[in-house]
């Protein structure tokens, strides 16, 4: 189908996609030694990598998700307390054909009808949402292509990667896992065989960058599956109504909307076994899974720990029948399941009593019980809420669970600032479970640009131990990574 567009303009809209602080950045730069208030620790040699959507031009349909933006790397190297910094746009296919045609050329998310006719058919990607390090390698992930490779020291493209052939599928989750017994990262895919598709793969890869396992297993409907959960002996996914609908797509409609006819199920498969032992469990109550915290097992019971949300997010995605949804925010929960008890059921332990997400534990534990849980909150104790932005309200804290004892622990940054996820380093390969630093973007509304700042995983309340300034506005971004100077081979 041909849409019209309006006509061709070099001005954003002025919607909450694209004004005010979430306005497009789409500055690349280098910036040599920042400014550093306080000092970076020692063990922190290497750099820190966030990604994000970055749109490049005023959307070709006049109006936008937030998700569809152009993929944007930034580094901060860390090097003997010196901070550089570099941010540049992934160079996709899709970026750079509308870099030629200096207009955007691509449609609605994830919907290949919506394109100009010069573009169609032609690869959509960009590779904006997870920076993440594996195999020595460094990739931006996003869930509805393959994983794109960069170069981590000049954050070159260099392209897609099938891992030398043995990914066979056309998407890659975003969110893939370390398992830190083998080394190995657990994968998945969906939407992979087709535009949609019902089927859910699974994929095992040493770090060599070769697929060592394939499965796969058919779902009751095709639902966005942003994230999932690895423990040592089981892999567990929630599947939620955000549905995918071939017919609507093709109509030029969103790919995704919220479908409450639909259960809410969750999928547990054991890895020994694969997806032939797997079992399904129904939710007694429609919601929807955001970002997982971790997996772990004890005795016959295993818990899978996540933020949770009673609504679909509406500030993305629609709802099929209600014009006015209340999109609701996601609180922290764990789900214990007996496996030895044959009953379609499991039991929901609230967590966190203030709206959380992006959370993160120590890497090197992760599979097994974390006592220690990092995450973004929203705590209106602290100081308000800061205005709506347009993937919801943003978080005005950082938060620390310590899970035996249940307190609750905050980095406050100030009136009219907001906190990313935050992205966890131990203080050494020997420390306790948890006993690290944490490193987050700080946006500065009332100055209109950005810190990077380094807490105390163990003290959040005491504040920055450095922080880092940015010297301009760094746009949201979604998942970050640290890789340490060793992996980088930086000879230090």
């Amino acid at each position: 189908m041909d849409i019209q567009p309006p006509a061709t303009s070099l001005v954003f809209p002025d919607s909450i996609t694209f004004n005010k602080f979430f306005k497009p950045v789409r500055i690349e730069a280098d910036v040599f030694d920042l400014e550093v208030e306080g000092q970076i620790p020692t063990v922190l040699q290497g750099a820190f990598y966030r990604l994000g959507a970055d749109t490049q031009y005023p959307p070709y349909l006049g109006h936008d998700i937030y998700l569809n933006g152009d993929g944007m790397m930034t580094m901060v190297r860390m090097e003997n307390g010196h901070a550089d910094l570099r941010t540049r746009f992934i160079q996709t296919e899709r970026f750079k054909a509308e870099r030629a045609a200096r207009r955007s050329l691509y449609g609605r998310y994830r919907n290949p009808y919506t394109d100009t006719p010069e573009v169609r058919g032609k690869d959509r990607g960009t590779a904006n949402t997870t920076a993440f390090w594996f195999g020595g390698k460094l990739y931006a992930l996003k869930e509805d292509n393959r994983p794109t490779e960069m170069n981590p020291h000049t954050l070159e493209t260099i392209g897609y990667t099938d891992f030398g052939g043995t990914l066979k599928g056309r998407t890659f989750t975003a969110h893939p896992k370390i398992d830190p017994r083998t080394g190995n990262m657990i994968a998945f895919a969906y939407n992979s065989d087709a535009l949609v598709s019902n089927f859910i793969y699974l994929y095992e890869v040493a770090p060599s960058g070769v697929v060592i396992r394939e499965e796969r297993f058919e779902a009751p409907y095709s639902s966005m599956i942003h994230d999932f959960l690895v423990s040592e002996n089981y892999i567990a996914f929630t599947l939620y109504p955000m549905l995918a609908d071939q017919k609507r797509v093709e109509a030029g409609g969103p790919f995704f909307s919220w479908d409450p006819s639909h259960q809410t199920m969750v999928a547990i498969i054991p890895r020994g076994q694969g997806v032939a032992g797997l079992r399904w469990y129904h939710s007694p109550k429609l919601c929807m899974e955001t970002h997982t915290m971790n997996a772990w097992e004890e005795g016959s019971v295993l818990h899978l720990e996540h933020f949770i949300s009673n609504s679909g997010w509406y500030s993305q995605f629609p709802h099929v029948s209600d014009p006015n949804p209340k999109e609701e925010p996601p609180f922290g929960q764990r789900w214990s399941f007996d496996l030895s008890n044959p009953a379609d059921e499991y039991i929901v332990t609230p967590m966190v009593p203030h709206p959380g997400e992006m959370p993160v534990v120590d890497g090197r534990f992760s599979g097994s019980y974390c006592q220690h849980i990092f995450f973004g909150a929203i705590n209106t104790q602290l100081g308000p809420m800061l205005d709506w932005g347009p993937m919801g309200p943003p978080f005005n804290c950082l938060a620390h669970l310590d899970q035996k004892t249940g307190a609750i622990s905050h980095y406050y940054p100030g009136a009219n600032a907001s906190t990313e996820e935050p992205v966890f380093v131990a203080k050494s390969d020997t420390a306790p479970e948890g006993d690290g630093w944490l490193i987050s973007v700080i946006g500065r509304r009332d100055e209109n640009r950005s810190d990077v700042v380094i807490l105390d995983s163990m003290d959040l309340a005491a504040g920055p131990v450095a922080t880092i300034r940015v010297p301009f506005r760094l746009r949201y971004a979604f998942h970050g990574c640290w890789v340490t100077a060793a992996e980088l081979d930086w000879g230090l």
